[in-house]
């Protein structure tokens, strides 16, 4: 009888070491972002490199960057720039719409810290003040 108690806490014990260490040996499958975040990302990441190449070109045109200096670095940003467009042009018209989404509600946050801004802006009127010089 003791062997049987002994050969079941073995078995019992192998499964556990097993169970403990499976993860380890199976390949985890990559980790991703929501769809919404990289669609996101990516229209993030053209406009800056949109942004780089106005920015180039305006330091070309007043003379802070070289010819030479300007053709490398305007081709660099505008093969990016076209990657990243070529990428977006790739993705399911689902995604779209979660983009577009996305820049209304900027567009609706834009107008709203602007309208703020205005009403801050607005200074004081000073005949309606209730502390006055004495």
């Amino acid at each position: 009888m003791l062997w049987l108690a002994l050969v079941l806490i073995g078995i019992v014990g192998v499964v556990a070491v097993g169970f403990v260490i499976w993860p380890l040996f199976r390949s985890a499958p990559p980790m991703s972002r929501p769809e919404g975040e990289e669609i996101a990302d990516l229209h993030t990441r053209k406009e800056v490199a949109l942004e780089a190449i106005r920015e180039l070109e305006f330091d070309h045109s007043v003379g802070k960057i070289e010819s030479a200096d300007f053709e490398r670095f305007n081709r660099i940003l505008r093969n990016r720039a076209s990657t990243l467009i070529a990428q977006i042009d790739g993705l399911p018209d689902g995604s779209e719409r979660i983009v577009a989404s996305k820049v209304i509600l900027d567009d609706q946050l834009e107008i709203e810290i602007v309208g703020r801004r205005r009403v801050e802006d607005v200074p004081p009127d000073e005949s309606s003040s209730s502390l006055r010089e004495e």
